[in-house]
């Protein structure tokens, strides 16, 4: 039996492409898919909540650990 295609490690050099419509006109970026999420997981991370919400559930910024109330 032989395999072909399997999954391979995610070395962060892998393109990723975004695709978004605005006013009926498409717009694409490429990055690389470190950037993105260096990018992603830092702005997401600073706009959490510091304080832990009421409702479970909710992530929040727990001193700098991203937590689930």
């Amino acid at each position: 039996m032989e395999f072909f295609g399997l999954p391979q490690p995610l070395t962060g050099s892998e393109v990723v492409a975004i695709r978004q419509q605005q006013n009926g006109e498409w717009a694409e970026c490429t990055m690389p898919l470190s950037m993105l999420a260096s990018f992603v997981i830092n702005n997401w991370i600073k706009n959490l909540p510091t304080d832990e919400p009421a409702t479970a559930g909710i992530p929040w910024n727990n001193a700098g650990v991203v937590s689930i109330s």
